[in-house]
């Protein structure tokens, strides 16, 4: 089981439907503490967004004006203070993780480095095609185009922040390495986390045993290209607007191979080869 010595706290971030679960799943059973779900710690960017707009409007440097003698600066670092001791009462043993995945916790990261100096960053990613697939299967109230544009801003957000990170405070790791190289997957993880070999084996035990989740057999690890999805032409015109950009910037294909030529897993071998 892992030691106290391992990274803490662990943030494991990115789209629904990409592997956050299962993340969350190796790193239990290896011995963090934590929840299934978070869903707390992304109210910073409204609260910080709401903030900015209204001392936009009202903080006009008139001295009158109690608003003008509060920094903003202040007013976010003690509210998100606040968000950190409600998080760490019912965190109370290192090592923790929390799981939040929407693009607010992913555009939180400044702020939660910045409360918690030692946190590390696992983006879980998945390849829009199985993404959006996947989502209107689990999330039918929503349409097809919530779902395409979602999957994009998760994508996005993460590009935006991540080259702000030290390299040793991030890791991204994709759902089909996690169905197909469990072991090699689990290794990353664990030289990332500072955890022992031990703890890696229960880890790769876990994403064998447990697989990423399915919204039907075998969907975790099957590849698409756009034909085989059934989606209408409009459909597909709708998924080439909002997620070509990130499907680019990411390396993925629009068909079966799930990569680009030029761009491999990490894994000893490329997925989908």
């Amino acid at each position: 089981m892992v030691s106290r010595n391992a990274h803490s706290p662990v943030f494991i971030v990115g789209s629904p439907r990409s592997g956050t679960s299962i993340l969350v799943d190796g790193l239990l059973s290896a011995g963090y503490e934590g929840y299934r779900e978070g869903s707390f710690l992304s109210l910073i960017t409204p609260l910080s967004t709401i903030i900015d707009r209204h001392y936009s409007v009202f903080a006009t440097g008139n001295p009158k004006l109690l608003i003008s003698q509060v920094p903003k600066d202040r007013l976010k670092g003690e509210l998100f203070e606040a968000l950190k001791r409600i998080v760490e009462e019912h965190n109370k043993s290192a090592p923790w993780l929390d799981k939040t995945g929407n693009p607010e916790m992913v555009q939180a990261i400044p702020a939660l480095r910045a409360l918690w100096t030692d946190s590390v960053f696992i983006f879980a990613k998945r390849r829009g095609i199985e993404n959006v697939v996947s989502r209107l299967k689990k999330f039918p109230q929503h349409n097809f185009r919530y779902h395409c544009d979602d999957w994009a801003r998760n994508m996005r957000s993460w590009r935006d922040i991540r080259d702000t990170l030290p390299g040793h405070a991030r890791l991204e790791i994709d759902q089909q390495e996690i169905a197909q190289f469990p072991e090699n997957t689990a290794d990353r993880i664990a030289t990332f986390l500072n955890i022992n070999d031990s703890a890696a084996r229960i880890i790769a035990d876990t994403f064998r045993e447990k697989r990423p989740q399915q919204t039907s057999d075998g969907t975790a690890s099957r590849l698409l290209d756009l034909t085989g999805t059934r989606w209408s032409q409009d459909q597909i015109e709708v998924f080439q607007q909002s997620c070509s950009a990130e499907m680019d910037a990411y390396g993925y294909s629009l068909d079966s191979t799930y990569w680009r030529l030029q761009q491999r897993a990490p894994s000893e071998t490329a997925v989908g080869s």
